[in-house]
């Protein structure tokens, strides 16, 4: 099947399931022709991914079983209205150029699409887990903390695509999800603003750094935003009516995004806490957790049961088991120390609290990824605008959809600054569509009275400038590709750390070799059997620099299965700070250097030139145990 068919079934699977969904809850008479069609996409798509949980534990992720289970999804389509024009009024001069600026933001997207992937989370587990339940034809626990034992429900839409149109239908199809939080985004901005705001605050998330650097990839967050929407849709119609349908899809919406981030558990807690604010607030209550439970519990569960701990490893130290071989209390201390140390680096204060949003917008010296995958100055240049409208109209406010949209963005954004795992901006993306909506309204209120239109525009375009520049750069690495003729070698080559590595180790190693290495990027490619593994990652290959028993480390490489290892060329020699255990087993004769591989590795795919250096790795052979007697 083509690529572009798998995309199409699949897209259909995720528009018929939702729009399923919204039948069996009786909604879908009571939304607009664009929000029924949208909004059955979310939901779908989460629902397409939770039905892959079953399937895959029953050992069925197989053509057959993924064809049926998309066309099945299809059916559901028969709920759906007619479509219609992308809005009700037609578009002015400056709306054409707004939709032409879309147009060349998608044109920019699909040629990112038309590439292999090259974003090293992605091909570290967003596309390598996929990869992995399709070769095991079926879902396996990986016992790994962060990338492994995490919850999959988006990844698990990777699947289908993966399994039935190869790697062109799951770029695709990354591509075609990230649109979709685009589309359901105009469609809510319709309800409050005409089409060309509607069209600005589109183009403005769509071209949102951290939107570029992800939103093409398998990272999860543009995403989850269709989820955030899909629940705050929901939650301000359930304030608004007081019927416990909609606390019902606030639920389905909050426990899709728990079931595809950790950081969902807290956008439960805020949804949870706004929609008990009407008439029936303990039947609203009871239904929305009874959803959320029924979404958001699979792997959780699957978590839970495999290690004692469903959000491991947070719980790991109260709740995790004792007998496993790839995670002790002593690893879970050495993991959780270097981890926040390195993922919190502000401290959790109420000025911090106020200054972050300023901080990792003016700050580019790299603090939290801020300055490559940040969220533009867009909100900054507006919120005096915003700040003014709402004050100027504030005897107008009033219970209703902007409210709620800006209770969920503030509070979740308070819950995760002081409980969050990490301060990286761009877990904060999936509710940037409900701050966008509510921002804007208010600065464009302030501007239709008459007051303060001229420098609002130029803010607006003054950013839309600005972030389709930056686009534009980035998309230019794609357009390289493509005028040269499509070469995925070269391409990777250019854009994947140590992917100079690969092609030796594939061509002279087989399925009874098993690689251990520390290049967590290069999972995707590699087609021997393999283990990743670092000094944080897991205890059952024990690398902490204090250890020093090399007789252990033989013995646990032995158990694992591992007969060669990849490791930088100063991890095997003397003071290397990489494994001080690597360097005595290296010293004592049972590493043997097979092969020294050489080339380039980037910080930066858009400016690999300014942002690359040389370096070379090790293909060593694990020797027999005669190395240590």
């Amino acid at each position: 099947m083509s690529a572009l068919a798998v995309v199409l079934l699949e897209t259909f699977s995720c528009l018929g399931l939702g729009a399923a969904a919204l039948r069996t809850l009786k909604l879908d008479a009571r939304m607009t022709r664009g929000e029924h069609w949208t909004l059955s996409f979310a939901i779908g798509f989460g629902v397409l991914g939770w039905l892959m949980f079953p399937l895959g534990v029953a050992g069925h992720v197989t053509p057959l079983s993924l064809t049926l289970l998309l066309t099945i999804g299809c059916a559901g389509t028969l709920f759906l209205p007619r479509p219609g024009r992308l809005s009700s009024v037609d578009f002015d001069v400056v709306g054409k150029i707004l939709l032409a600026v879309g147009g060349a933001v998608l044109l920019f997207d699909l040629v990112e699409a038309l590439a292999p992937p090259a974003d090293a989370d992605t091909l570290a587990y967003h596309f390598a887990v996929p990869k992995r339940f399709l070769e095991a034809g079926r879902i396996d626990f990986i016992p790994e903390p962060l990338v492994g034992a995490v919850p999959f429900l988006v990844q698990m839409t990777y699947v289908p695509a993966l399994g039935l149109g190869g790697e062109p239908a799951l770029t695709l199809w990354t591509m075609t999800s990230g649109w979709a939080a685009g589309t359901l985004l105009y469609v809510l901005c319709r309800r409050h603003l005409v089409g060309n705001w509607s069209l600005v605050v589109t183009i403005l998330f769509l071209t949102t750094p951290a939107v570029i650097y992800g939103g093409g990839t398998g990272q999860v967050e543009t995403r989850i935003a269709m989820f955030v929407m899909v629940a705050a849709w929901a939650v301000a119609r359930a304030l608004e009516t007081g019927d416990t349908r909609y606390a019902a899809l606030a639920g389905l919406g909050s426990g899709f995004f728990a079931a595809a981030k950790y950081t969902g558990l807290l956008f439960v807690a805020v949804a949870g806490a706004v929609i008990i604010f009407q008439r029936h607030r303990f039947r609203a209550g009871a239904v929305f957790a009874a959803a959320v439970a029924a979404a958001g519990f699979q792997w959780y569960a699957w978590n839970a049961i495999h290690t004692g701990d469903p959000v491991f490893p947070m719980l790991f130290q109260w709740l995790g088991r004792d007998d496993l071989a790839f995670w002790n209390d002593a690893h879970d201390l050495v993991f959780k120390n270097f981890y926040f140390a390195i993922e919190n680096p502000l401290p959790r204060t109420v000025l911090w609290l106020l200054a972050f949003p300023f901080a990792v917008t003016l700050d580019f010296t790299g603090i939290l990824d801020a300055g490559r995958v940040g969220f533009g100055p867009y909100v900054m240049l507006v919120l005096p605008f915003a700040i003014l409208g709402t004050y100027w109209f504030r005897d107008r406010i009033r219970p209703g959809p902007l409210l709620a949209y800006a209770s969920l963005a503030l509070l979740f954004y308070v819950l995760w600054f002081f409980l969050g795992g990490s301060q990286r901006i761009r877990h904060l993306l999936p509710v940037l569509p409900l701050f966008l909506i509510c921002v804007t309204v208010a600065a464009e209120r302030f501007m239709a009275d008459g007051v303060g239109r001229a420098p609002l525009l130029a803010a607006v375009v003054a950013t839309i400038v600005l972030q389709m520049a930056g686009h534009g750069l980035f998309a230019l690495n794609y357009f390289k590709f493509l005028a040269g003729g499509a070469d995925r070698e070269a391409f990777l080559l250019r854009n994947v750390n140590a992917y100079f590595s690969v092609p030796w180790i594939n061509d002279n190693l087989g399925k009874a070799d098993r690689l251990f290495f520390g290049e967590r990027q290069l999972r995707y490619y590699l087609k021997v059997p393999n283990l990743f593994g670092t000094t944080l990652n897991m205890s059952g290959i024990d690398l902490r620099p204090e250890v020093a028993d090399v007789l252990s480390l033989y013995k646990q490489l032995r158990k694992n299965g591992i007969t060669h290892l990849l490791l930088p060329r100063e991890a095997t020699s003397v003071g290397s700070s990489y494994s001080r255990p690597l360097d005595l087993l290296d010293r004592i004769g049972c590493l043997k250097r097979l092969k020294r591989l050489e080339g380039r590795t980037v910080q930066s795919r858009t400016l690999p030139t300014l942002l690359s250096y040389d370096i070379a790795l090790d293909v060593l052979r694990l020797e027999d145990e005669k190395c240590i007697r």
